[in-house]
């Protein structure tokens, strides 16, 4: 498998088609003496800004910290994961997703106050 091409970038959706983002960034875990091997992908504005620079990855995560209450980045496991074609689909709940958190504070704080949304 490919995956850089396969997983990367590419839409993740559960198990019933609700799409939750992007795989914004492959883990790999490398043991002395073996093949490296996939453990998770991760999901976050802020992996995609670390894979731009490292220093850019550093600052959004600091300036994102006092409006984000959890983890800026979100890791779903390997095992939970199926590339499928366009997408990959992961075995999660997308509402207590913390991938969806920059999205639900949007809709907290920003939406529900817009008359008519």
């Amino acid at each position: 498998m490919n995956v850089v091409r396969d997983v990367l970038d590419k839409e993740i959706v559960d198990q019933q088609g609700h799409k939750i983002g992007r795989a914004d960034g492959v883990i790999l875990e490398v043991e002395k003496g073996k093949q490296p091997t996939i453990s998770a992908i991760e999901l976050g504005f802020v992996t995609q800004c670390y894979r731009l620079h490292p220093r850019l990855g550093r600052m959004v995560e600091r300036w994102e910290r006092p409006w984000i209450t959890g983890e800026p980045k979100y890791r779903i496991p390997w095992d939970k994961v199926v590339p499928t074609g366009n997408n990959v689909t992961a075995d999660v709940d997308p509402e207590s997703c913390p991938a969806l958190a920059w999205e639900r504070w949007l809709r907290r704080h920003i939406v529900e106050k817009i008359p008519g949304a």
